[in-house]
C-alpha cells in the first residue's frame, strides 16, 4: 500500500525549485507514484467516515486534491510550481460554492488539517455571527464540544485584532471575531504525516469537529443573501 513520504516532499520541492515543464512532464510518472495515488487512498478511505456527518460529501479524489501547477494570473508571484499538496473533502464547489469542507494539507514546513471554509463572504458571515450571538443551539453545541477536545484551535492568525463586539463575553468574541473560519491541528514536523499511521489518525480526528461542521453548514444554509457567495468557475489553468 502506498503512503505518503519523504520521497513525494522531496520530488515536490525539487520541481518547485526547478519550476519547469519539461522537469515535471520528464517525472510526471514519479507524481503519479508518489503524490497523487498516496493522497487518492487516503482520500478514499477518509471520506466514508465524513459521510456519516454529510452523506452528500462524495469520494472523488480528483476533485478533491490541490493542483500542482500555480494559476498565476491574479497573483504577483508567477512561479509555475508549488511545494505543497492540499485536498478539501467537502460538498461538490459547482453545486455549493463555499460551503464548509474537510482539509487536509502537506508541505515543507508543516502539515495540517481541520474544518472550515475558504471563503467566508459577508452573507455568510453574517448568518455564522447572527448564530452566536443569538446562542443558537447549534454554535452551543459545537462550542462545547469544540472546549471538550484538545486537538484542534481557532485558527489565532485568522482572528481580528480589534473586537466588534466589546459587549460580548471573551469566549463568545473568540468566535465572532474571525476573519477566516476554520479550525486546524498544525503538525510542525512534517514526518507525521507520512506512512500508515496518517489515515487511523484522520479518521479519529475529524469526527471530533462534526459538531462544527453542523453549525457551519446551518450559517452557510441560512444566509440570507446567498446570491453574494463567489460562484463556481469551471476555468482552471492548473494542471497536474
Amino acid at each position: 500500500m502506498e503512503y505518503i513520504t519523504q520521497a513525494a516532499l522531496d520530488l515536490l520541492v525539487e520541481n518547485r525549485l526547478n519550476d519547469s515543464k519539461e522537469f515535471y512532464d520528464t517525472h510526471k510518472p514519479q507524481f503519479e507514484e508518489l503524490v497523487r495515488e498516496p493522497v487518492f487512498r487516503m482520500i478514499e478511505e477518509v471520506v466514508p467516515v465524513l459521510q456519516k456527518v454529510d452523506p452528500e460529501i462524495p469520494v472523488a479524489p480528483k476533485r478533491q486534491i490541490s493542483r500542482i501547477r500555480r494559476d498565476t494570473r491574479f497573483t504577483n508571484d508567477k512561479s509555475l510550481y508549488r511545494a505543497s499538496v492540499w485536498c478539501f473533502m467537502g460538498r461538490p464547489k459547482r453545486d455549493f460554492p463555499g460551503y464548509p469542507a474537510f482539509f487536509f494539507e502537506f508541505r515543507p514546513e508543516y502539515a495540517w488539517w481541520g474544518c472550515g471554509t475558504y471563503f467566508a463572504d459577508p452573507a455568510f458571515t453574517a448568518s455564522y455571527q447572527k448564530m452566536i450571538l443569538d446562542r443558537d443551539p447549534l454554535f452551543m453545541k459545537a462550542k462545547e464540544s469544540f472546549e471538550k477536545q484538545k486537538r484542534f484551535e481557532l485558527e489565532a492568525g485568522g482572528a481580528f485584532k480589534r473586537t466588534k463586539f466589546p459587549n460580548e463575553p471573551e469566549d463568545i468574541r473568540a468566535w465572532l471575531d474571525r476573519k477566516s473560519v476554520y479550525v486546524a491541528h498544525t503538525e510542525s514536523d512534517v514526518t507525521k504525516a507520512f506512512g500508515e499511521g496518517l489515515i487511523p489518525t484522520l479518521k479519529r480526528d475529524f469526527p471530533k469537529l462534526f459538531d462544527y461542521y453542523r453549525f457551519l453548514t446551518a450559517a452557510y444554509d441560512r444566509r440570507e443573501t446567498p446570491e453574494t457567495i463567489r460562484p463556481w468557475s469551471p476555468h482552471r489553468t492548473d494542471e497536474w
